[in-house]
C-alpha cells in the first residue's frame, strides 16, 4: 500500500510539475546591457509573472552584438526583445521591429510619450522614413557624455580636472611619464570616436551635427572642418593613448581604467555603475572613490567647452518574432517602465528615460552628487544620435582616415556630406 500511495504520489508530481512547464511562456531578449543587472531586471519580473521565463543572452557590444544583430536578421531568427540604439541602429533593423505605439498607449495611457525626456523622444523618431510617426523603440536609460578622470591618480600627481587645452595637454603628458595610459581611446569603435567627435564639434558650434545630418549645413562647413582637426589634434598631441587606433573601449579600456591605470577615459554616466559590479571591486571603483567628471576643455581659444550630449543609452525594440509573443512585450514594458528599470538604476546603471524614477538603495553622497550633476544636465544636452546607418558609418570611416593620416579633414568630412546626400535622397 505504501508502495503504491508513494508511486501515485510521484506520478501526480511528475504531472503537476510537466503541467507549470507546459504552462511556463517564454521570452527570449539579447543585448550588451550589463548581465549581473539584467538578472536583477528579470528576477524582479520573473517575481511579478511567475508563468513566465526569460532567457537573456549576452554580447559585447561591438563588433559581437552588432555581427549577431547581422546573422539573425538575415536568417530570420532574431529573439523577441533586442537591445537598441536610436537612429542608425534601430533604422538598420526598422524592417524586423514592431511599431509599439498602440501597445505602449495601452499599456501606460495615450500621453505616455510625455513623460520621456525631451532629447529622448526626439530620438525616438530619428531616422524614420517621412511621415512615419511610429516608435520602433522603447529607451530604458539616458546617458550624458563626458570625461572621466582618476581623482586619486591626479591627486597623486598633483593635477586638477584641466580646463583649458593647455591644460589638458599638460595632464596627458604628466601621466604618460609617471606610467600612465593618458586618455583611453578605443579607436577602433565607431561609437567613441562619435562620442568625441560630437563633443569637439558642438565646441564649435553647437548642433551643427545634427544640422549637417538634415542637410541644412554641409559636413564640409568650417566649424566641422576644424572639429575633424582637433580629433587628430588629440592622437598628434600625446592626449589618446600610443595604439589607440587598435584599442577597444570594452573590455580592454574599462578594465585598465578600473584598476587605475588610465588617468581619463571618454565614457558616460554609465561608467558609475561599475561600483556595483560584483567584487573584488578595486579602490578605484569602490563607491566610485576614485572617480569624477568634466567636460571637455576648449580645444580652441575662445571656444566654450563640449555641452552636455547625449540622450539615449539603450532602448529595446519587439521583434516580428517578439511580436508574435504576448509576453514578450510585457517584458518589454516592464524592463523600460516598471520592476526592470528600477532595478538597474539601482545597479547605477545609467539615468532613467521616462520621468519619475531615482536609484534606491545604499548609494554614497559622492555617487548621489555626480548623478545630480548628470540629471540636470540631461534636459539640455545635444544629440548624441545619427538617424542614418549609412551616414554613421561613413563618419566612422572618416575619422579612422584622419586619425590614421589617410586621408585630410576636409576631404573626409566631403564622403560624410556624399553619405548624407544619398541618404536623404532615398527618404
Amino acid at each position: 500500500m505504501r508502495k503504491m500511495l508513494f508511486l501515485a504520489t510521484t506520478i501526480l508530481a511528475a504531472a503537476l510539475s510537466a503541467s507549470a512547464n507546459a504552462e511556463q511562456k517564454e521570452v527570449t531578449v539579447w543585448s550588451w546591457f550589463v548581465q549581473s543587472t539584467m538578472n536583477k531586471s528579470i528576477a524582479a519580473f520573473e517575481k511579478a509573472h511567475p508563468d513566465v521565463k526569460v532567457k537573456y543572452t549576452y554580447y559585447n557590444y561591438s563588433p559581437e552584438y552588432i555581427t549577431a544583430l547581422k546573422a539573425a536578421a538575415a536568417s530570420g531568427s532574431l529573439p523577441d526583445v533586442i537591445g537598441l540604439q536610436p537612429g542608425s541602429l534601430t533604422q538598420q533593423y526598422r524592417e524586423n521591429l514592431e511599431a509599439v505605439n498602440e501597445r505602449a498607449a495601452k499599456q501606460w495611457g495615450d500621453k505616455w510619450a510625455e513623460k520621456i525626456f525631451p532629447v529622448n523622444r526626439k530620438q525616438m523618431l530619428m531616422g524614420n522614413p517621412k511621415g512615419d510617426e511610429n516608435y520602433y523603440i522603447i529607451p530604458q536609460e539616458s546617458q550624458v557624455l563626458c570625461i572621466w578622470y582618476n581623482r586619486k591618480v591626479f591627486e597623486k600627481l598633483n593635477l586638477s580636472a584641466p580646463k583649458t587645452y593647455d591644460e589638458l595637454k599638460a595632464a596627458a603628458k604628466a601621466l604618460t611619464d609617471n606610467g600612465y595610459i593618458p586618455m583611453f581611446q578605443g579607436a577602433a569603435d565607431g561609437w567613441q570616436n562619435e562620442n568625441v567627435f560630437l563633443m569637439l564639434a558642438n565646441q564649435f558650434s553647437p548642433g551643427i551635427v545634427d544640422k549637417a545630418q538634415a542637410g541644412e549645413t554641409p559636413w564640409t562647413a568650417p566649424e566641422l572642418v576644424e572639429a575633424m582637426k582637433a580629433w587628430k589634434g588629440l592622437f598628434d598631441d600625446g592626449i589618446f593613448q600610443q595604439g589607440a587606433l587598435g584599442a577597444h573601449a570594452y573590455p580592454t579600456g574599462a578594465q585598465l581604467f578600473a584598476q587605475g591605470r588610465v588617468g581619463m577615459m571618454a565614457l558616460g554616466s554609465w561608467w558609475m555603475q561599475e561600483s556595483k559590479f560584483p567584487p573584488p571591486l578595486s579602490e578605484f571603483v569602490q563607491n566610485m572613490d576614485g572617480f569624477d567628471f568634466f567636460y571637455l576643455p576648449p580645444v580652441k581659444d575662445g571656444n566654450p567647452a563640449s555641452p552636455p550630449v547625449g540622450g539615449i543609452d539603450i532602448g529595446y525594440g519587439l521583434t516580428k518574432n517578439g511580436g508574435k509573443n504576448p509576453e514578450a512585450w510585457t517584458f518589454l514594458a516592464e524592463l523600460t517602465n516598471g520592476v526592470g528599470l528600477q532595478e538597474a538604476l539601482n545597479d547605477l546603471n545609467d539615468l532613467p528615460a521616462f520621468e519619475g524614477y531615482s536609484p534606491k538603495g545604499d548609494i554614497t553622497d559622492h555617487v548621489k552628487e555626480m548623478s545630480a550633476r548628470f540629471m540636470a544636465d540631461l534636459p539640455k544636452a545635444e544629440n548624441q544620435r545619427f538617424a542614418s546607418p549609412a551616414v554613421a558609418e561613413a563618419l566612422d570611416n572618416a575619422l579612422a582616415g584622419v586619425a590614421a593620416g589617410s586621408i585630410e579633414p576636409e576631404a573626409a568630412l566631403a564622403t560624410v556630406q556624399a553619405a548624407t546626400e544619398k541618404a536623404l535622397a532615398a527618404k
